[in-house]
C-alpha cells in the first residue's frame, strides 16, 4: 500500500480506477478534487492494480475521513482494503478517529468484521443520509393523473405566472451564479465552509467534470443551478447540485421537473437525487422515488 499526499499529480490513476471500479454517485475525479480546501486535504491510498481508497485529512485536528463510499476495488476486497487503511491511519498516524461514510451493506460487513477481536472499535453512527432513486420509466413528463396532481398544479401555476427559459450554466456569468449560491447559503443558514468552497470551486472552474449544468431564468433573471453527472459503470445519473435563490414559490419543484424531463429524454435508467436528512427528503419525495437507499456515517477508533 502506498499513501499519496499530492493527489493532483495522480489524475490518470484515479480516473482509471473510477472507470474500472466506480460504483457510487460521488465517484467523480473532479468532484473529489473540488472537495479539497485549505482545511481538508485529499489523501490517496494506492493498493496497486487500479485499486484505491479516497480519503481526506482535516489537518487542523488531524481527523481522517473516507470520501463517501470511496473504496474503489472489486466488491469482495473493499472491506480488507478499508481495514488496511484504518491500520495506517489509527496506528501509524495515531489519529484519534477515522470517520467513514458507507452504504448500509458495507456497514453491516464492517460491524461483522470488527466483532472479531482486533485493535479497533466501531462507534455508533452519527447520522444517516437518505438517497432517493427515480425510475425514468415511471417518471411521467406530462404529470398526468391524480398521482401527480399537486406537482402538476405547481408547474402549471408557475409557467402561467412567469416567463421561464433554460440556459446552460456554463454560459451564465460567474457573478450571477455566485449571487444565486450566496443567497442559497444564507437561506440555508449554513456555516459549512466545505460546502461554500466546493460550490465556489465548481463555478470558478466553469463546471468542468460535470455532464449537465442548467440554470432557469425566470422573468429574465437567473434563479437556479442544477448539475450532475453519469454514475460510472451504470446508465444512471447523479443530480449532485440543486441550488436556488428562493425568489419564487415553486422554483425548486419546477427546476427539478425540468431536469427529470431532460434526463428521461437522454435515456437514463435512474436518477439519484443525492443524500439528505429527513427534512430535505420530504421535498424530494414529491417526485415519487421508486426506492430510497441509505448511507451511514460513523467513526472507527482504537480500543
Amino acid at each position: 500500500m502506498k499513501v499519496i499526499y499530492d493527489v493532483a499529480k495522480y489524475q490518470k490513476k484515479i480516473k482509471n480506477s473510477i472507470k474500472k471500479y466506480g460504483h457510487f454517485a460521488e465517484h467523480n475525479y473532479l468532484h473529489y478534487l473540488y472537495n479539497e480546501t485549505k482545511w481538508d486535504k485529499n489523501i490517496l491510498f494506492d493498493f496497486g492494480n487500479d485499486k484505491i481508497l479516497l480519503a481526506q485529512l482535516y489537518e487542523k485536528n488531524k481527523v481522517w475521513s473516507l470520501f463517501p463510499n470511496g473504496i474503489l476495488s472489486p466488491e469482495d476486497e473493499r472491506l480488507d482494503l478499508l481495514l488496511e487503511a484504518t491500520n495506517y491511519i489509527l496506528k501509524k498516524q495515531k489519529a484519534k478517529k477515522f470517520i467513514v461514510e458507507v452504504s448500509e451493506n458495507l456497514r453491516k460487513n464492517i460491524l461483522n468484521k470488527f466483532k472479531i477481536k482486533n485493535s479497533f472499535r466501531v462507534c455508533n453512527y452519527t447520522y444517516i443520509l437518505y438517497w432517493p432513486l427515480y425510475n425514468m420509466d415511471l417518471w411521467d413528463s406530462k404529470l398526468k393523473g391524480g398521482k401527480w396532481k399537486k406537482l402538476r398544479n405547481v408547474r402549471n401555476r408557475f409557467y402561467k405566472n412567469n416567463e421561464v427559459r433554460v440556459k446552460d450554466s456554463k454560459n451564465v456569468s460567474k457573478g450571477e451564479l455566485k449571487r444565486i449560491l450566496s443567497t442559497w447559503l444564507k437561506k440555508r443558514g449554513t456555516n459549512d465552509r466545505v460546502d461554500k468552497d466546493y460550490y465556489f470551486n465548481l463555478i470558478d472552474n466553469n463546471f468542468k467534470g460535470i455532464d449537465m449544468a442548467k440554470t432557469l431564468y425566470v422573468n429574465g433573471k437567473p434563479c437556479t443551478i442544477t448539475a450532475g453527472w453519469k454514475i460510472p459503470n451504470s446508465n444512471n445519473y447523479y443530480s449532485s447540485i440543486g441550488i436556488l435563490d428562493y425568489s419564487y414559490p415553486g422554483l425548486g419543484e419546477v427546476a427539478n421537473i425540468d431536469d427529470l424531463n431532460r434526463l428521461k429524454r437522454q435515456g437514463y435508467n435512474y436518477v439519484d437525487f443525492g443524500g439528505s436528512d429527513k427534512v430535505l427528503l420530504y421535498f424530494k419525495n414529491k417526485f415519487k422515488p421508486e426506492k430510497i437507499y441509505k448511507t451511514y456515517t460513523f467513526s472507527i477508533v482504537r480500543r
